[in-house]
């Protein structure tokens, strides 16, 4: 007999009744969409791993049955019968086609090397519709198939190896048969999958997970119902961490998405903080990416400590971090169930803290706003001052800020103020300070007492000079500029402290962040009257002077601010441009000239140098502000 000629007809037969053949077995035919379905319930069922071996040993089973009808009849030689196995596969339906690229037998050695290209696979056909594309190689059933086919017809065992497979990506299947003396270990850990195992065991072992699984549930919804009473118990992340610990006996470290530690327990602080730095330095030696990539829960191995660390979620945003420490033990699926839920509870707790803080300041803004347009008494004011936790008492001072980004567009400035008036609002609570905060005009206005910490013109600006700092390290990418107003006794000024501070913050530039109107002297008030007149106005008297040094980058203009800066003094004038004495002179000559004036007069030299410095504060002149002239805090 020769392959082609085999026919499922001479060893099953499909009818019954008077047509039975009693020699023959009978065959049934079953739908690829019934097998899928059946091999994707046992998947659900039992694992993909159970499954696998479940779905070999079958195949297995059915390649010896086929091997011994083929064995029955009668081929010129082994090796037809050795072909006869790929035939039988298509006859089953199993596959498509097959094409043989290598076979190198030896019957009487025992020796096999069969190289097949599989065509049409329905095992990779169905994964591919239930799963889509797989990691691994899917077709068990026809490569156990062809495992126990070749055995029984070789009489050694062969083990198949799929190496390639259309449910992985690939054009085709592609397998490797050979004995198991001739893998030399590389199908080892293949072989458990042929071993039987018995029913029994099959559900003794699904017993075993289940019990398992329900101990793990069962613990971590005792301690996922202990936390739920901490935060019903409004208490905070450290005792979130400290139940943690109590209940899993492992150190707990929450971190904020700086990594720098909120919370943690079962371990010294220090400790804490070292581990903190630790990630720190690995996350700045990978690049920012690794942070992004830390969007699910994840195990890092350190020298000394492993970490499981699950992001904390607000508002769509990763805002901090929940750790376990491990030094001489490893993660149980449990502890990674406790983490993932404690996460959860950090960011209820995180959620109603900015919540609560949001609405805080609303309320402050909504005070600060009643107050500037005087639509409150004092006795209002003293009550809802009480009700949000603030003590303002006389005297009263305000600063204005003003943020820049060049990348931001309005909407996402506007995003960006809010969250900073919460920012300054800790900052504020850290250090004890009663300030209201609001904003108005695009700008963010604080408004504060003179209390004990900010009683001295000293204290007020170490405090200035320290909140500027703490902006700018905590938002290099954006540029912060403060005005500070003058202090009054009454709240009823408010009013007036505001426009000061508006005056004080218009005349910060580039140069000089910090301005306090105290120092600003008469600019201060020329600063809040109408700009358009005074432009005019200084126009009509600097106009010429300005026009013909635009393209002379505004030489003579520079020398007669620092000319005018120096008391006209043109040594002191030469040394600070850095100039000869002989070309300040004539340029000073020049300027006299251009202005039909004498700059020397004290009145004249006064009211220009005041024209100039106001126009340095509008940002139309671009001079930096002598050393000696105090309008900024050091």
């Amino acid at each position: 007999m020769k392959v082609n000629e085999l026919n499922l007809a001479q060893f099953y037969q499909k009818l019954t009744g008077e047509n039975q053949d009693l020699l023959k077995e009978r065959i049934v035919t079953t739908p690829t969409a019934a097998i899928g379905t059946l091999r994707y319930e046992l998947i659900e069922t039992i694992g993909i791993e159970r499954t696998k071996g479940f779905l070999l040993r079958y195949g297995w089973h059915s390649g010896v049955h086929d091997a011994n009808l083929i064995k029955e009849q009668t081929f010129d030689n082994k090796r037809e019968m050795l072909f006869a196995g790929p035939q039988m596969h298509i006859l089953h339906g199993y596959l498509g086609e097959v094409e043989n690229l290598t076979v190198e037998v030896a019957f009487d050695k025992g020796t096999l090397y069969h190289e097949a290209i599989w065509k049409n696979s329905y095992e990779a056909e169905e994964h591919l519709k239930r799963y889509g594309y797989s990691n691994e190689p899917v077709c068990h059933h026809a490569t156990g198939y062809a495992s126990g086919y070749l055995s029984t017809i070789l009489g050694k065992k062969v083990i198949t190896k799929e190496v390639k497979c259309k449910a992985m990506g690939h054009e085709n299947c592609q397998t490797v048969c050979r004995t198991v003396e001739e893998w030399n270990g590389e199908v080892d850990k293949e072989l458990k999958y042929y071993e039987e195992d018995s029913i029994i065991d099959e559900l003794n072992e699904t017993f075993k997970k289940l019990k398992i699984e329900r101990d793990n549930l069962s613990k971590a919804s005792d301690v996922h119902q202990k936390l739920v009473k901490i935060l019903l118990g409004q208490n905070d992340l450290s005792s979130v961490a400290n139940t943690l610990t109590q209940h899993t006996k492992l150190p707990v470290l929450i971190e904020n998405a700086n990594l720098d530690y909120m919370a943690l327990s079962g371990i010294p602080e220090e400790e804490g903080v070292r581990y903190s730095e630790q990630l720190s330095k690995v996350i700045e030696r990978k690049g920012k990416k690794d942070v992004n990539n830390m969007n699910h829960t994840i195990l890092l191995d350190f020298v000394d400590h492993k970490r499981l660390i699950t992001p904390i979620y607000l508002q769509k945003n990763i805002v901090a971090f929940c750790s376990f420490i491990y030094k001489d033990t490893t993660p149980q699926e449990v502890e990674k169930l406790i983490l993932e839920q404690s996460s959860l509870v950090c960011s209820l707790y995180l959620l109603n803290d900015l919540t609560r803080i949001q609405t805080e300041q609303r309320l402050q803004g909504n005070l600060l706003d009643d107050i500037l347009t005087n639509q409150i008494t004092h006795e209002e004011l003293s009550k809802k001052a009480y009700y949000i936790g603030i003590q303002l008492k006389a005297p009263y001072f305000m600063i204005a800020i003003s943020v820049f980004s060049q990348d931001s567009t309005m909407k996402e400035q506007l995003g960006f103020n809010d969250h900073f008036i919460n920012e300054l609002s800790i900052f504020l609570k850290s250090r004890y300070i009663n300030a209201l905060l609001g904003q108005k005009s695009g700008k963010i206005i604080m408004l504060l007492s003179e209390d004990t910490m900010l009683k001295s013109e000293a204290n007020k600006k170490n405090f200035c000079q320290t909140l500027f700092d703490y902006c700018s390290r905590k938002y290099p990418f954006h540029s912060f500029r403060f005005g500070i107003s003058s202090s009054s006794p009454s709240i009823d000024e408010v009013i007036q402290l505001y426009n000061e501070s508006s005056s004080a913050l218009q005349a910060a530039n580039h140069h000089q962040k910090i301005v306090c109107y105290d120092h600003l002297g008469l600019e201060g008030i020329l600063l809040q009257m109408n700009n358009e007149s005074l432009e005019k106005f200084i126009q009509k008297k600097l106009g010429r002077l300005i026009e013909e040094d635009k393209n002379k980058d505004m030489e003579l203009t520079k020398t007669l601010y620092y000319f005018l800066s120096n008391n006209c003094n043109i040594n002191k004038t030469a040394r600070v441009m850095n100039f000869s004495v002989t070309g300040v002179r004539y340029r000073v000559h020049k300027i006299n000239e251009i202005l039909d004036t004498d700059i020397n007069l004290p009145d004249v030299g006064y009211q220009i140098y005041l024209f100039l410095k106001l126009l340095i504060h509008w940002g139309k002149l671009d001079i930096d502000f002598n050393p000696s002239i105090d309008l900024h805090i050091d």
